[in-house]
């Protein structure tokens, strides 16, 4: 049988109908080099030609794309990136949701090693080991490379290559100081906004010239949760991000099924993350005089680790113990000794499996007090996170003093926290001095807490999340208030700490169940500027903190 030969022409009709006959009939664009891409882009054998590295050259269709006349006019801004991953691809995202807000046209966005558009004002994002632009306006003294981990230098000046245009640098010392840097541009921008609306492009063609730098005075700043109350994870981190916060210790008593997920998200913000699990902690009738129950728990903990922590990439583990409670002995031992004890016994059958793993020790202070200094015979490898020291910011309300129904408290006074801090930072002076401060939102434990077993955390729905929030709220408007008028005696007692203390500080706000990922509530926004830079004055925070872009950039 003899196959029948059709035209081009008469298969498409059969196929396609009149609408694709008309088609085939059209002159092809691009009929005088029909090359496929990939044969544009392959030699001989299968030999790569070069092309993909490089910009393609000119077709009839861009050619005729010079006739164009863009629809508005002036001068535009291109984004200059670095590096787009981790880090610094959020850093980029921020900067281009920021700005595109300011702008009508679609905003162009290059790589450092692309061609430059002179003409253009620039936004230059990265570091100066990935954008050769940041290295080389730096090298003619333009500003300083920032050198501190997690430090940024931001500035606008003329452009150097043409002197109509602006030029706008976020050079960060790593990937977390980009991002950082990034996030200080867009507070900056947001509070030049004109409140007319016509405007709103004016304030970004004509920001004026600036310079600044920055580099965190606290090195670890974050936040303290349980994780299933963390109902979106993705957006808790970028918040972090957001208010420059890079550690999260939260606690379960299993891994939820998506943490290596959970983890490798929170790098990608800049955010180190600790896990926390009992060591004695909530367990009813535990004897820690008892070698029995001592043994029991080390042979727990043994085992969690191995099966359950070992292989998911966390930076860190965490514990509490038994000394939550008021009481200072148990059956006439400190409990200091006792927990002293319990930790060095239990500690060093972890470390003598795994030698590398960082430990961190979540102890209330409550059952402590004067005998701190039992602790310096502690296991130098694990390091404390203490917590209950106090008045603000230790309280679970944001207040100067508390009164325990006539008990005397000898930490009841912003005076006496300060103070007794400084002999806690003493102690073990190699290690640094952690804390957990409070004052925002938690558990509600009478009501709705119970020990959840496996479960995926940080994938609820939207509506869930919405409705949620709404129900703590009115706990957030009065936490909100309290720090308002008390925030003063946070910031002295991390200025005075701080500048005590020479070593490693780290300090997680406890924020539990408090929808940090549908809103970043003002006084959260507060205590995270305090912690970056508590030397600036109790103004400059308060106005920092207030800033229009956490409204405008969620």
């Amino acid at each position: 049988m003899n196959r029948q030969r059709i035209s081009r022409r008469v298969f498409i009709r059969r196929s396609a109908g009149a609408a694709g006959a008309t088609l085939a009939a059209t002159p092809a664009l691009l009929s005088s080099a029909r090359v496929s891409a990939r044969e544009a882009t392959t030699g001989p054998q299968g030999t790569s030609s070069g092309l993909e590295s490089a910009e393609c050259p000119a077709t009839r269709l861009q050619k005729a794309s010079k006739a164009y006349n863009p629809r508005y006019e002036g001068a535009r801004w291109h984004l200059i990136y670095g590096s787009y991953t981790g880090a610094e691809e959020f850093a980029l995202n921020e900067l281009q949701k920021m700005t595109q807000r300011y702008v009508p046209y679609v905003m162009e966005v290059r790589s450092a090693r692309e061609p430059v558009n002179h003409d253009a004002n620039l936004l230059v994002v990265g570091t100066g080991v990935n954008n050769p632009l940041i290295a080389g306006i730096a090298s003619k003294g333009a500003f300083e490379l920032p050198t501190k981990p997690e430090s940024y230098t931001t500035v606008c000046l003329r452009s150097p290559w043409n002197k109509e245009r602006r030029i706008v640098v976020v050079a960060g010392a790593d990937s977390s100081g980009t991002l950082y840097g990034a996030i200080d541009f867009n507070k900056r921008l947001a509070s030049l906004t004109s409140d007319d609306p016509t405007r709103t492009r004016e304030t970004l063609d004509n920001l004026g010239e600036f310079s600044a730098a920055e580099s965190p005075a606290l090195e670890n700043r974050g936040i303290w949760s349980w994780g299933y109350v963390i109902y979106d994870y993705r957006r808790f981190f970028d918040n972090m991000a957001r208010l420059k916060l890079n550690r999260l210790l939260f606690w379960n008593d299993i891994p939820p099924l998506n943490c290596r997920q959970v983890i490798d998200y929170a790098h990608s913000r800049g955010v180190k993350v600790v896990l926390g699990f009992p060591w004695g902690w909530g367990i009813e009738n535990l004897n820690p005089k008892s070698s029995e129950d001592r043994w029991l728990v080390k042979d727990d903990v043994l085992c969690r680790v191995a099966t359950s922590y070992e292989h998911l990439g966390m930076d860190a583990i965490y514990f509490q113990t038994f000394t939550e409670t008021s009481n200072k002995e148990i059956g006439g031992t400190p409990i200091a000794v006792l927990a002293r004890n319990w930790v060095n016994d239990i500690a060093g059958a972890v470390l003598s499996r795994y030698p590398t793993l960082h430990i961190e020790w979540g102890l209330h202070a409550t059952s402590i007090l004067d005998n701190y200094k039992v602790l310096e015979s502690l296991d130098p490898r694990v390091e404390i996170v203490w917590e209950d020291a106090g008045v603000i910011p230790y309280s679970y309300d944001p207040v100067p003093t508390i009164s325990e129904d006539g008990h005397h408290n000898p930490l009841d006074s912003v005076d006496a926290t300060i103070e007794y801090s400084k002999k806690l930072a003493t102690v073990r002076p190699h290690n640094g001095f952690a804390m957990v401060a409070k004052g925002w939102t938690t558990l509600r434990w009478g009501t709705e807490f119970e020990h959840p077993g496996p479960f995926i955390m940080g994938e609820r729905a939207p509506s869930f999340i919405e409705e949620r929030l709404r129900e703590r709220q009115p706990r957030w408007d009065y936490v909100n208030s309290l720090w308002l008028v008390n925030y003063p005696h946070a910031l002295r007692f991390l200025q005075q700490v701080r500048d005590f203390s020479t070593v490693k500080m780290t300090v997680l706000a406890l924020i539990e169940d408090g929808l940090f990922e549908e809103k970043i509530q003002p006084s959260a926004a507060l205590f995270a500027e305090m912690l970056w830079n508590p030397r600036r004055s109790a103004n400059q925070l308060l106005e920092l903190a207030m800033s229009p872009y956490y409204a405008r950039i969620l």
